[in-house]
């Protein structure tokens, strides 16, 4: 099971996310250069000029006039103006040779990239199919077809609608088939010189500016927001490419491919089919392990922000996350030097990775670091615990507490998850490593000013614990007692329970208190018989107790966070009323 959880873009997806103009391939002229708009009607006459040199002085010119230094939104509305789009659009279709389809090409992705009005002029004018044949063409050079693709790029970031007209006329396929002759270009010298099997390098200038761009404009197609899961065998083809990219060595085009692999799993979610063919390989999931270690912040955030989203999908391809070394490098993420966000991100694949099967979940248990990481993250950040106080450290100033309380719940859900999902000799082992795990919650809970989620997970780590031990293991126990109920008890659990109910608790939270209360107390009395009730659901409900029915539901979820255009617009409904901020 999965629960959809949308959060706002955060700066990395939005620097992905936007539209962008080529201001950066190419001489800029000089401030003596810049031109005037009172130049664009003689720039206008030389565009319907038959002289190919005149033609190509008049393209460079409104490219100049849309890029120089003080260019901005009104410099592409003076183009518009000029009426001149049709002849761009006659002049790329035209056999006039690369160089002035190119300077076309740029004019095109500009315009593109500015309002909504701006790229709609675009597309109205035909521009699509256009820059489809370019890309398409086998007399284009990969420079050419690398533009047309930006300008795609371009439309494709304007919205989803956009996104599946693209979709339906085979876009992402054209750009694949470039990205892949130049892959097949690239392995192919690298045998050559005896390095077929180390890593890959883009040691072409011209391969390494134009796959930098085809494979941000294939990563801005893959974003959702439209019937995705429709168009999943396109969805396949450019998976395949992204993780031939993730290969390289070049930090450009890996941070963009790992976007790629990213934004394809967040709209492939739950699309068996997809699922059904992909191939989510050993070595790609060892390269991402490589990469969340070794890499700069921005490659290390695409890599992990990947992991989370084959955490969320089927245990067959998520088991090869388990590999003893994507499991070494993950465990470095877990501690509090590496941070919050990426951190973030790592819990809630830990978490994602123990809501699934037994051998899974036996699997991350015996690998005790990262346990005692998790442990470690349920307290609250910035503090120490001492005398059922939580005491500010000398550090306490410099936390952003918020995002690390989002760390503090993440830790929480990987407790939920291995405590209800399972098997009951995985129980008996965890707490016999880590048997301080009910005091550990019970002084989580002794802070007075637990924020709202935490204080709800913390809880439900605590009922299901109890029901857990008591079911699993309670014919063990000395005298009938549960010894994990009573370092809760002892903990002041009972007393912070009384506390959280007399302050401004939410429906929800006073509940779960009053549920967790009437537990202790019965499994207190008698563990046999508390386990007894709460198998038997109706006689739970009647004694106000949780029955393990409710318990199981709260948790064994695989959760998904995705941005707003993130997903098959028939799941984003889902996503954004679990909003999270």
């Amino acid at each position: 099971m999965t629960l959809d959880e949308f959060q706002l873009e955060d700066d990395s997806l939005l620097e992905i996310s936007r539209k962008l103009s080529n201001v950066t391939i190419g001489k800029m002229p000089t401030p003596g250069e810049e031109l005037d708009k009172s130049a664009l009607p003689t720039i206008k006459y030389l565009l319907f000029s038959s002289d190919y040199d005149k033609m190509k002085q008049s393209v460079r010119g409104i490219r100049r006039y849309l890029v120089q230094a003080n260019s901005d939104e009104s410099h592409v509305e003076d183009i518009l103006a000029l009426g001149v789009l049709p002849r761009i659009k006659e002049l790329m279709q035209s056999d006039n040779g690369n160089s002035l389809k190119f300077e076309c090409a740029w004019i095109v992705t500009n315009i593109a990239a500015g309002t909504t009005a701006h790229t709609q002029a675009i597309v109205q004018a035909g521009f699509i199919d256009v820059l489809l044949e370019i890309i398409s063409s086998k007399k284009a050079e990969v420079y050419l077809k690398a533009q047309a693709a930006w300008a795609l790029g371009n439309i494709a970031g304007e919205s989803p609608a956009y996104r599946e007209e693209l979709m339906t006329k085979g876009s992402s396929t054209a750009i694949v088939n470039v990205l892949n002759d130049i892959y097949e270009d690239i392995y192919d010298l690298a045998l050559r010189d005896g390095r077929g099997r180390g890593r890959l390098y883009l040691l072409d200038n011209d391969y390494d500016v134009s796959t930098e761009s085809l494979l941000w404009s294939l990563s801005n197609m893959a974003r959702g927001g439209y019937r995705t899961a429709d168009y999943y065998e396109n969805y396949l083809i450019m998976f395949d490419a992204f993780a031939k990219y993730v290969m390289f060595e070049n930090p450009k085009q890996v941070l963009e491919a790992c976007w790629g692999l990213c934004r394809v799993l967040y709209n492939m979610h739950e699309v068996g089919a997809f699922y059904y063919r992909v191939d989510i390989s050993v070595e790609l999931c060892e390269r991402l392990g490589e990469l969340i270690t070794s890499s700069p912040l921005k490659v290390v955030h695409a890599a992990i922000r990947t992991i989370v989203n084959i955490s969320n999908g089927p245990d067959k391809h998520a088991m090869n996350l388990l590999q003893p070394p994507v499991l070494l490098s993950f465990m470095q993420l877990l501690t509090p030097q590496t941070t919050t966000d990426v951190r973030k991100d790592a819990y809630l694949a830990l978490s994602n990775l123990v809501a699934s099967n037994e051998e899974m979940i036996d699997q991350i248990i015996q690998h005790r670091p990262i346990i005692d990481n998790v442990i470690n993250h349920l307290a609250v950040p910035g503090h120490t615990y001492t005398h059922f106080n939580w005491e500010p450290t000398v550090s306490h100033a410099f936390y952003s507490r918020s995002e690390e309380w989002k760390v503090t719940k993440e830790a929480l859900w990987v407790i939920l998850n291995l405590v209800t999902v399972g098997s009951d000799s995985a129980i008996y082992q965890l707490l016999s490593q880590h048997p301080t795990i009910p005091a550990t919650l019970a002084a989580l809970l002794n802070y007075i000013r637990l924020p709202t989620d935490a204080c709800e997970k913390t809880l439900e780590c605590m009922i299901s614990l109890v029901q857990r031990t008591n079911k699993c293991i309670g014919d063990q126990y000395q005298n009938g007692k549960n010894p994990y109920v009573r370092q809760l008890i002892d903990g002041r659990a009972s007393i912070a329970l009384s506390t959280i109910q007399q302050s401004n608790s939410t429906p929800k939270i006073w509940d779960l208190c009053s549920k967790l209360d009437k537990l202790l107390y019965v499994s207190e009395e008698s563990v046999s018989q508390a386990a007894a009730m709460v198998d038997a659901g109706g006689m739970a409900s009647a004694f106000g107790l949780p029955s393990m029915v409710e318990i199981q539901s709260k948790s064994q979820k695989r959760r998904v966070i995705r941005g707003l255009d993130d997903g098959d617009v028939r799941l984003i409904e889902n996503a954004v009323n679990n909003l999270c901020i």
